[in-house]
């Protein structure tokens, strides 16, 4: 079976329902079937052949979601394009994926103005010879060729790792995208008066929420680019029921909410995922939407649903620190070095396998090898079950700090000063030290008009984790510093706290 199919489901299931929402534009099953079946029609007419890659960026908008759907329909291959990546960056996937056509938002044209692939504009009024407004028309009442033949085939390829210079292209099989369909099914249990809002990147997490929502005759209600005051006011007048976001983007609901004394009681499921969340702010965040926060844990190459955690037993406080159990599609274990599978309660590599993992990397079969074993996919990911079948995850493998040939997990750390309660957010870093080999440091954002000082913090965690796993030194940013999809990476709060000591941010810093 294709995802396509679920956008089929749903209109036969609630035809004259509302499918999708942006701001005052409001189509219909019967609607948005309309406009996808004649993308898909356009596409095949103008590149016969199966399999084209084609280039989407754009931002939340209902043009986005017909184009994107349309290529799915069609039979060819879609590749997200982030925005916020740089020209630079965006230019090395067009001709890693050496893409077909690119469909954009007027505004991100600029991104591709030296590329010699052509251009379909999604939404505004520069005046280009093909629009997707226009296609809709033009098209509409045809019906795109059968693609069941392609089953096997690639539906997406999402490039991974683009910072650095050399992206990875994740091929994503029919099979991944069907699986985690599947599992959100079985996870979450969508209806058809789910009113599920798209507020985070299409290109990233909150797409692939997109089928399983409109396979059920469910509610998209798409959102670009709001702050806090914005997402709420859309929570409420749009009677919103479920969304996914980071957990930056939950705390600043949190933060919002406990400053107007807001509440959201409409919500079924609030998921999270890209990045963990602490104890702490999962609490907090629960105080405010009720007992409806629920977690996922994917990658890239197994999309989403390796993992996931309900809403009700993230409100057993028991669970609150676990990522849930293997979906109910994939064979997830614990992995030592040597490649035998651990019992509960030992670390070592979360591995998995079944039809949600990837088919591999974009022309990269020696990464390919290293990275899927015998059938297992390697996550890179530190982590453990307990007796119940719940995981946890430590760490990347490439996070662990080695200090004083102590092992040192940034995520021990970072659980206990998020405890604080003057500490919103947190991240531990590893920087080079002469004599411990590498010293453990932390970035923290404070409470606003709080007393705290990154040298209480110091004796705080001290008191906890000990000498040796406690941050060497600590630094307050006034935020914390994000990548192009919105995630808080080590990365990025190394440069932070760099530009700090030299003089170039603000707040403060204990050494």
């Amino acid at each position: 079976m294709l995802p396509i199919q679920m956008l089929y489901r749903g209109t036969r299931l609630n035809p004259e329902g509302e499918a999708l929402v942006d701001g005052s534009v409001r189509m219909t099953y019967r609607e948005l079937l309309a406009r996808v079946e004649a993308i898909a029609s356009f596409l095949q007419e103008r590149l016969p052949e199966p399999q084209a890659r084609i280039g989407v960026c754009g931002h939340n908008n209902w043009q986005h979601v017909v184009m994107m759907l349309g290529v799915f329909a069609s039979g060819h291959i879609w590749v997200p394009l982030n925005p916020r990546n740089s020209k630079a960056e965006l230019a090395g996937i067009v001709d890693a994926a050496d893409l077909a056509l690119i469909a954009a938002d007027e505004d991100f044209f600029p991104l591709f103005a030296e590329t010699d692939r052509p251009l379909i504009l999604m939404s505004g009024d520069v005046g280009a010879d093909i629009d997707v407004a226009g296609i809709c028309e033009t098209y509409r009442g045809r019906r795109q060729a059968d693609i069941e033949h392609l089953v096997d085939h690639i539906a997406a390829i999402k490039f991974t790792g683009g910072t650095t210079g050399n992206p990875k292209g994740v091929l994503q099989p029919y099979r991944a995208f069907m699986s985690c369909i599947a599992s959100m099914f079985a996870t979450f249990g969508f209806d058809q008066d789910e009113r599920m809002l798209a507020v985070a990147p299409l290109t990233h997490g909150a797409g692939t929420f997109l089928l399983p929502v409109l396979g059920v005759g469910g509610s998209i209600i798409v959102l670009d680019g709001a702050k806090a005051p914005q997402i709420s006011e859309v929570i409420l007048s749009e009677g919103i029921t479920a969304s996914f976001m980071p957990p930056t983007l939950i705390y600043s609901l949190v933060d919002h909410a406990l400053a107007t004394g807001v509440r959201y009681d409409r919500f079924k499921h609030l998921i999270y995922g890209a990045a963990p969340m602490p104890a702490t702010r999962i609490r907090q965040a629960q105080e405010i939407f009720g007992p409806h926060i629920a977690a996922i844990y994917g990658q890239t190459e197994a999309p989403t649903m390796i993992a996931a955690i309900t809403a009700r037993e993230l409100a057993e406080g028991v669970n609150i620190e676990s990522v849930g159990r293997p979906c109910p599609f994939n064979d997830v274990q614990i992995m030592a070095p040597d490649r035998t599978i651990m019992p509960p309660g030992e670390l070592g590599e979360v591995v998995v396998r079944g039809d949600l993992v990837m088919r591999g990397y974009l022309n990269r079969p020696d990464l390919t090898e290293q990275t899927i074993v015998d059938g297992w996919l390697h996550t890179g990911d530190l982590g453990m079950f307990d007796e119940r079948g719940y995981l946890y995850l430590k760490d990347r493998l490439r996070d662990v700090i080695i200090s004083g040939g102590f092992n040192v997990y940034p995520a021990d750390v970072e659980a206990v000063l998020s405890t604080h309660p003057d500490v919103m957010n947190v991240a531990v870093i590893a920087r080079p030290d002469d004599y411990w080999g590498q010293r453990v440091e932390a970035a923290v954002v404070l409470s606003e008009g709080c007393s705290t000082t990154p040298e209480d913090l110091v004796q705080f965690a001290k008191a906890e984790l000990g000498s040796v796993r406690a941050p060497k030194a600590i630094h307050a940013l006034p935020n914390m510093p994000v990548n192009a999809v919105g995630k808080v990476t080590r990365l990025n709060v190394l440069s932070a706290v760099e530009a700090l000591e030299k003089g170039e941010g603000s707040a403060s810093s204990l050494h």
